[in-house]
């Protein structure tokens, strides 16, 4: 299973940005960063979490990640743990520079699960 470049044109544009990675770069065996173009305009307050997501033969496949990044920078950065056997983790892990990203536009939610509306 491997996303494809397709990914990002199948999800519904009303609720996922197409998003592109700009940079994932390993800090631990089990820790990367990832550097993500949103693809369009992405409010969010600190302390809030966002939901990324690929297709992958038809089945999109989706986790929440908080984000690390400030609210006042373009682009998103998440710290992400590797998960040996996780549906998600593993296929981040290897995409490249340029790869299609799902970014949920909806739905951002804090720390606590709740939702705390637009920012």
């Amino acid at each position: 299973m491997h996303p494809t470049a397709e990914s990002a044109t199948l999800a519904n544009p009303d609720k996922f940005l197409a998003a592109t990675i700009l940079d994932r770069r390993a800090v631990a065996d089990d820790l990367f960063v990832l550097h993500v173009d949103t693809g369009g305009d992405f409010s969010f307050l600190a302390g809030q979490y966002a939901t990324l997501g690929v297709e992958v033969d038809s089945e999109r496949i989706e986790r929440a990640y908080s984000i690390c990044s400030s609210p006042y920078e373009k682009n998103l950065e998440f710290f992400v743990e590797r998960v040996p056997g996780g549906e998600l983790t593993p296929l981040l892990y290897a995409m490249d520079k340029g790869a299609p990203l799902l970014l949920r536009d909806t739905g951002l939610q804090d720390v606590y699960g709740m939702d705390i509306g637009e920012p």
